[in-house]
């Protein structure tokens, strides 16, 4: 009967195979599973549907269009340098919502096929090995895959979820800002551009200044809300970042790549054929 055959090191960042053999020595079932180091791409659809629902470059020309009559008429107001600095740090706060939606669909068809290798070699052990063979060797096996590699892979699928979703709050984050400093600057501008034709009477330099003050007011606001968001998606990354340094712990020496990746090897004696006894064997 032929030898079991079992990948080396799991870990590896090539796809490695698993044989999996019946009673008779043949292959019966053979299991792809690792990756080659690179997240999966997301789909031409996602990546497609994501930059048609959303033109970054037509946003920001937009708001720029909008600016002119807004920063003449806070200058005119006496605002000018107030305005300038406000209407910079909104739009400087701009963000690609798209980029965000691209990483967010990386990071779930990572996860896609995490879940799926795990699930590949899970299933192909209970449907292949253990309803054929019996003894301490697949005992030892199980415990492998459940503690060792199934683990690893359960561990990389809830960082990749976790990211995914950061990612899409992010994007959801970044989206309402840009369409709120949009909405600002296109209601805006028409106010500014009619009140500058009657700055010069009395009145109407007390309605640009009223206008001013109430436009300052709501740049000022959108300014804060973006510091709040930042700090706290700092805060959630920082928290991720952590997390992946605890990961790199099961895969490295001393959790550091540098040093080395573990040794995964099983126990010795699960290569052993004669700790395998076939089912139909026992039965006779």
């Amino acid at each position: 009967m032929a030898k079991l055959n079992f990948p080396d090191d799991p870990a590896a960042s090539a796809p490695r195979q698993m044989h999996i053999y019946g009673a008779d020595g043949k292959i019966v079932n053979t299991v792809t599973f690792g990756t080659d180091g690179k997240i999966a791409s997301p789909s031409v659809m996602g990546k497609a549907t994501a930059k048609q629902a959303f033109d970054f470059k037509k946003l920001l020309e937009d708001i720029r269009g909008h600016s002119n009559p807004i920063k003449v008429g806070l200058s005119t107001a006496g605002f000018g340098v107030a305005g300038a600095v406000l209407l910079l740090a909104v739009v400087s706060n701009l963000g690609n919502p798209v980029l965000f939606s691209d990483r967010r669909e990386e990071w779930k068809a990572q996860l896609e096929g995490l879940k799926g290798a795990a699930w590949d070699v899970w299933l192909s052990y209970f449907s292949d090995v253990a309803p054929a063979w019996r003894g301490h060797a697949v005992e030892i096996f199980q415990q492998y895959l459940r503690f060792k590699l199934i683990g690893m892979f359960d561990q990389l699928a809830a960082i990749a979820k976790e990211m995914s979703g950061t990612m899409n709050n992010q994007y959801k984050e970044v989206l309402t800002y840009d369409f709120s400093a949009l909405a600002l600057a296109a209601t805006a501008a028409p106010v500014f551009r009619a009140l500058l034709k009657f700055s010069a009477h009395p009145v109407g330099r007390v309605a640009l200044l009223s206008q001013s003050v109430i436009f300052l007011g709501a740049a000022a606001n959108m300014v804060k809300q973006f510091a709040d968001t930042f700090n706290k998606y700092q805060s959630e990354l920082n928290d991720l970042e952590l997390k992946l340094t605890d990961l790199t712990g099961i895969f490295y020496l001393m959790g550091n790549p540098a040093v080395g990746p573990r040794e995964l090897h099983m126990d010795p004696n699960v290569t052993d054929i004669s700790l395998w006894t076939p089912l139909e064997e026992d039965k006779k």
